[in-house]
C-alpha cells in the first residue's frame, strides 16, 4: 500500500513543512527576508519535491519564486495531514490542541477574547490563537486550512463552508458628555450635523452604508477623523473630542455615564448578521473540532 510514495527518495515531513511555509508567506523570499542561505535551502527542498512528484511545485515570476497551481494544490492536501499529526502528537504528550480563530478587529476585541476564557472549563485540553483579518481573507484562510474557525458576515459565506448563526451585530451613535450637556440628549440628526465625527472608513461595505445614513439625515459625509478600525474610533470617543457610530458591543469599554447613546431607525441599515464558519474538513481530520464548534456556538452567541 502506498508503494509509489516510498519507492523513491525526496518526500519528507521537513520538505512538506517548507511547502506550507512558502504557501503562507506567498513566496520563498517572504519566508525569511534577507536570509539568502535559507532561501537557497528552501528552493533546493522544493526542487526535490518537484522531482519526487514529477511536476513543478514552484515557478519564477520575475525575481520571485512562488508556488505553481500544482504546488498550491499539494499544500492544500498536506496542511490537514500535518495538522492531524500535530494534534496526535500533542495528545500523546497530554498537551493542549491549538485552534485558530479569526474575525474582524472589533469582534476579536469585544466578543471573542472576552468570552474565550469561559471555555476553559469545558475545553481544558484546547487553546486558541486569534487573528484579526478582513472578511475575504478569513474565508480564504478557512478554505486553505490556516484558519479553523471564522466570524464573518452571513452574506459573505460561500459554498463549501459550514456555518451557524451567532446573532446580529448592531450599531449605536455615541456622543461624549464633554461635547454635549446631559440634557437635552442630542437627536440622531444632530450626531451628524453638530459634532465632529470619528468614523471607521476602511471597511468598504460599512462606509458605503454609513454614507447612505448620512444622506438620509441630510448631512454631509465629512468625518472629523477617519480611522482604520473601530477600536481606533472608540479611542477617539474616549478622548471626549469626537462622536461616532460604533458597534453596540463596544459600549462596555466606555466608562458609565461618559457618553450619550442614541439609536435611530437608519442605523438598522448597518446591522450585520454574524455567523461562525468553518471548513467541514476540519471536523473530519481534527477529533476535538466538533466539540469546539458546539462550545464556540454557545459561548459566542450575541446576548
Amino acid at each position: 500500500m502506498y508503494d509509489s510514495l516510498f519507492s523513491e527518495r525526496g518526500l519528507s515531513l521537513d520538505r512538506l513543512r517548507v511547502l506550507i511555509e512558502v504557501h503562507d508567506a506567498g513566496s520563498i523570499a517572504n519566508t525569511a527576508p534577507g536570509e539568502a542561505g535559507k532561501h537557497s535551502q528552501y528552493s533546493r527542498q522544493l526542487g526535490e519535491l518537484s522531482a519526487f512528484f514529477g511536476c513543478e511545485v514552484t515557478h519564477r515570476l520575475g525575481k520571485v519564486l512562488k508556488l505553481t497551481p500544482e504546488g498550491e494544490r499539494l499544500a492544500e492536501l498536506v496542511r490537514p495531514f500535518l495538522r492531524g499529526l500535530e494534534d496526535f502528537h500533542l495528545a500523546c504528550k497530554n498537551e493542549r490542541t491549538v485552534f485558530n480563530i479569526a474575525a474582524g478587529d472589533s469582534l476579536i476585541q469585544w466578543l471573542v477574547i472576552p468570552r474565550l476564557g469561559g471555555l476553559q472549563k469545558n475545553l481544558p485540553d484546547v487553546s486558541f490563537n486569534t487573528a484579526s483579518l478582513r472578511t475575504n481573507e478569513i474565508v480564504k484562510q478557512i478554505f486553505d486550512g490556516r484558519v479553523d474557525f471564522g466570524l464573518i458576515r452571513k452574506n459573505a459565506v460561500v459554498t463549501g463552508l459550514r456555518s451557524v448563526a451567532l446573532g446580529t451585530l448592531a450599531y449605536v451613535a455615541v456622543v461624549p458628555t464633554s461635547l454635549a450637556s446631559r440634557k437635552p440628549i442630542p437627536t440622531f440628526s444632530q450626531v451628524f450635523s453638530k459634532f465632529p465625527l470619528a468614523m471607521q472608513t476602511t471597511d468598504g461595505q460599512f462606509t458605503k452604508q454609513l454614507r447612505k445614513v448620512c444622506h438620509s439625515e441630510n448631512a454631509l459625509f465629512q468625518p472629523g477623523l477617519s480611522c482604520e478600525s473601530f477600536p481606533q474610533t472608540l479611542a477617539a470617543v474616549r478622548s471626549g473630542r469626537f462622536a461616532a457610530i460604533i458597534p453596540a458591543l463596544a459600549i462596555q469599554e466606555l466608562p458609565a455615564g461618559s457618553v450619550h447613546k442614541i439609536s435611530g431607525d437608519p442605523l438598522r441599515q448597518l446591522q450585520r448578521d454574524i455567523i461562525l464558519a468553518w471548513n467541514p474538513r476540519v471536523t473530519k481530520v481534527r477529533p476535538r473540532a466538533a466539540k469546539v464548534v458546539t462550545e464556540l456556538t454557545s459561548t459566542l452567541r450575541f446576548s
